[in-house]
């Protein structure tokens, strides 16, 4: 992911007063009366939040917790794990850790010049996956290095006996997303679990999501497990992180998009809503929700209908299914 502040076209009008979106989506039924509780783990404002500030996830060394490298080795340092001896690899911080058979099938499809190293677990001859994965690796002219379980351990849990280093990271290129008719753009408001962020990241690219903002702290980024769930997602949809969501959101809001917040607070439901063509959906945190500054920069507030309100919908199913709704009303529409 590349922190980045590059939101707003260089010879755009500074006048905040000039709107180009289309008049405000209507809606198919009126009244105020709010059905049960329903959102995307919406709750009020976040207080008192002693999360620690995102560095990873455990067993990822890229985390907070991972050894600090420089561009020089630093000798070899042992550990062990499960018995076995092995050397403590050293590479740049902004590489991704791609682990999963299909995640690492997409970069080769996708990006193939970004790959920096690839590792198989010794033994993989043993499985039939791995071996066809191998002799692809090899038929892209790659030389892949053979290493100890234990070192692909303690990069990452759940490897599959198979990981690749990739240097580069897809971007956001906003000019061309500003131009077209129709778009979607997400905004996750400090998701942590990764499996959630790689859950919203594949469903993002099945339903053409053009980027996703996530904040720079409080929330997990794109490690080896986020690849793993989105199952080659993350080479289709660039993620980035922000400082905070208001320039952002803004200047979006410049370039003719509606934002709309999944919480339990709004007074309209999703299904209730004639969703516009360019469209932000915004999702909160997994026990929180939108954190009251995020609410602020919203058009709307719309719910998800839910027959009991004694709990919420997890995060990536609320962003499923806003989504979901949102390819349907525009497929509609082109019929």
């Amino acid at each position: 992911m590349k922190k980045t502040n590059r939101f707003a076209p260089k010879n755009r009008s500074s006048s905040p007063k000039s709107d180009s979106r289309p008049s405000r989506p209507g809606f198919k039924s009126g009244g105020d009366s709010r059905p049960p509780r329903g959102g995307s783990d919406s709750r009020p404002a976040r207080s008192g939040d002693s999360r620690p500030t995102r560095g990873g996830e455990r067993g990822d060394f890229r985390g907070a917790a991972r050894p600090s490298f420089s561009g020089q080795q630093r000798g070899d340092r042992n550990a062990s794990q499960g018995g076995k001896e092995f050397a403590y690899e050293k590479f740049p911080r902004h590489w991704r850790i791609v682990v999963g058979t299909h995640a690492i099938r997409e970069v080769l499809s996708v990006r193939p010049k970004a790959i920096e190293q690839v590792w198989f677990q010794q033994g993989f001859e043993s499985n039939k996956d791995l071996k066809e994965l191998h002799k692809d690796v090899l038929g892209r002219g790659l030389k892949p290095e053979l290493k100890p379980e234990g070192l692909l351990e303690k990069l990452a849990k759940s490897h599959q006996g198979a990981l690749m280093l990739v240097s580069q990271n897809p971007e956001v290129e906003w000019e061309r997303v500003y131009r077209k008719p129709s778009s979607r753009v997400m905004v996750l408001d400090g998701i942590e679990d990764p499996h959630n962020l790689g859950a919203i990241v594949r469903t993002s690219w099945l339903m053409s999501v053009d980027g996703i903002l996530i904040p720079e702290d409080r929330a997990v980024g794109l490690s080896s497990t986020v690849h793993k769930v989105a199952c080659g997602g993350v080479e289709h949809v660039p993620v980035e992180s922000v400082v905070n969501f208001s320039k952002p959101i803004e200047e979006l809001k410049k370039q003719g998009y509606w934002v709309f917040g999944l919480s339990h607070l709004g007074k309209r439901q999703l299904f209730d809503l004639d969703i516009p063509e360019k469209v932000v959906w915004c999702v909160g945190s997994e026990d929180k929700g939108l954190r009251s500054t995020t609410e602020r920069l919203c058009d709307e507030l719309v719910q998800i209908p839910q027959i009991s309100a004694a709990a919420s919908y997890n995060a990536s199913v609320a962003a499923a299914i806003a989504l979901t709704e949102t390819h349907r009303q525009q497929a509609a529409k082109k019929v």
